[in-house]
């Protein structure tokens, strides 16, 4: 299985890499024992919370032929698991208040939630459940 890394990030105002590049100095760093790499970046100034998955995967480890592979996978992580259909991960997410989408690049294959600080659990859930249990 490949190493991924998995940032967990607050922001000011929601998601905004100026605020992270701004407050760099106090970004924390775990690694968990299986590899896990969590990164903290801490701010109480705002009610909003921004939790990050990066993979470190994206079209650069298509082969010839197969381009659009790591895209179509990110889109086919919201079909659901046995504890949530199909695009409902979106609607758990925006009924409590937040939002949530994904990204693919050359280098990572990102997703994201952003939502008040007391919900934030509630978006770890659904990724790792998300993330073990996607129905493909």
């Amino acid at each position: 299985m490949r190493r991924f890394t998995f940032c967990l990030a607050l922001f000011l105002a929601g998601f905004f890499p100026s605020s992270a590049r701004a407050q760099s100095n106090k970004v924390q760093e775990f690694v968990l024992d299986n590899g896990l790499k969590v990164l903290l970046l801490e701010s109480h100034k705002s009610p909003s919370v921004t939790f990050q998955v990066w993979y470190r995967v994206g079209s650069r480890n298509e082969e010839d032929g197969k381009s659009g592979l790591s895209h179509f996978l990110e889109h086919m992580l919201f079909k659901g698991t046995d504890k949530t259909g199909p695009e409902e991960y979106a609607r758990i997410i925006a009924k409590n208040g937040g939002r949530s989408n994904a990204f693919t690049s050359s280098d990572h294959t990102v997703y994201f939630a952003t939502m008040s600080r007391e919900k934030i659990g509630l978006a770890i859930e659904l990724e790792a459940d998300r993330m073990t249990n996607a129905r493909l």
